[in-house]
């Protein structure tokens, strides 16, 4: 809620601080038509004056209250928040999170390669085991079996190939962010 009603306050400073630059020649000669207090967290932080219904602040003061950066380069007044660095710092936290999600999908890989291995030994053995047998039962019973094996093997290597799949993405995104 801080951080919005300092936008806001910034905001309209910058909007009606764009007002008085296209009207500065016109203020000259103007009546002040009223005065405010502005206020943060009930402590008075300035004065504003009202010249033709609009509101004319220091800027110093309410970049101070804001918690602003304030610079003067030649006839430009700059303010700066702390949105830079923290939407710096949330790049940092989303690479972060990226990569720990890419390594998680990495380390799955590599349960789903250990296991087409396991089944590609039990194929072999199903395989050896139904060409020893004589009795057709025997052989029907061991190719169902190879073949569910095999499916199961096809079924990991499409789990793998989606997993590279957002890996890709992944990195795309990491790489995207730390431009």
């Amino acid at each position: 809620m801080k951080k919005f009603v300092s936008g806001l306050i910034v905001g309209v400073l910058l909007f009606a601080g764009a007002s008085v630059f296209a009207d500065s020649a016109s203020l000259i000669g103007k009546k002040v038509q009223g005065l405010y207090t502005i206020e943060k967290s009930g402590k008075k932080v300035s004065d504003a004056i009202i010249i033709d219904g609009s509101a004319y602040a220091p800027v110093r003061a309410v970049a101070e209250a804001t918690g602003a950066g304030l610079s003067v380069e030649g006839k430009k007044i700059i303010m700066s928040t702390e949105d830079s660095q923290v939407a710096s710092d949330n790049k940092e936290v989303e690479v972060s999170r990226l990569n720990i999600k890419i390594d998680l999908l990495i380390k799955q890989i590599q349960a789903y390669e250990a296991s087409i291995s396991s089944d590609k030994v039990l194929i072999e053995e199903n395989q050896k085991n139904k060409d020893s047998v004589t009795s057709e039962g025997s052989k029907e019973i061991f190719q169902f079996t190879i073949d569910n094996l095999q499916k199961r093997i096809n079924e990991t290597q499409a789990k793998i190939d989606a997993a590279n799949v957002e890996i890709a993405a992944l990195q795309a995104q990491v790489k995207a962010l730390e431009k």
